[in-house]
């Protein structure tokens, strides 16, 4: 019987915080939500005001617009639009924040120029959705023409596995191992996803 490997870190035994975790595309990111999961935070609730390059929306208070670090591949501009408010699923936005919603995707392309865009919601369930954070977020990418541009709503039983395998390499990171202490079928999981 082969049974998968399955990620673990120390202090966090929530099944759904792991799934998501273990989606972390990048070395970074991973340290980061295990950082928040470990206090007790939201990563979205406590985004950090100094590495985060928000867009300020004039007359919108009650949602949060960022750039997307990283973006997709392929795309000009990929924005983050959440709640200020913590909530997981569209069902309870406020009327304000509905507003708001709809002022931000009125304000994005008349400021920075563009008339087309891919709109993709994480809501509801995140460990059904490919979700990373379990707070109510909105991607706005703009393509810039040169390939094709995908962001998963739903991962492949297969592409979750990987994504497990990665985040036992990245948590032996976290935990004291050196890059150059992996071996290579581990290091080759990861070399991209270092920075």
């Amino acid at each position: 019987m082969n049974e998968k490997p399955s990620l673990v870190i120390p202090g966090i035994s929530d099944p759904a915080k792991l799934a998501c975790i273990a989606r972390a595309r990048k070395f970074k990111q991973y340290r980061k939500y295990v950082e928040d999961a470990l206090a007790g935070r939201c990563t979205i609730c406590s985004l950090d005001q100094s590495n985060t390059r928000f867009v300020e929306v004039p007359r919108v208070n009650a949602m949060r617009v960022w750039y997307c670090n990283p973006p997709e591949k392929f795309t000009r501009l990929h924005f983050l639009m959440s709640p200020v408010r913590h909530i997981t699923d569209t069902r309870q936005l406020s009327v304000e924040e509905r507003r708001a919603f709809w002022e931000v995707m009125e304000y994005l392309p008349n400021k920075f120029s563009f008339n087309f865009r891919g709109i993709l919601i994480r809501d509801g369930d995140a460990t059904q959705s490919a979700g990373t954070i379990e707070h109510l977020h909105i991607h706005i990418m703009v393509p810039d023409g040169t390939g094709r541009v995908e962001s998963p709503f739903c991962k492949t039983p297969e592409e979750e596995a990987a994504g497990v395998a990665r985040a036992i390499i990245f948590e032996k990171l976290r935990t004291g191992t050196m890059v150059a202490e992996l071996p290579g079928n581990e290091y080759e999981l990861v070399k991209d996803r270092l920075e």
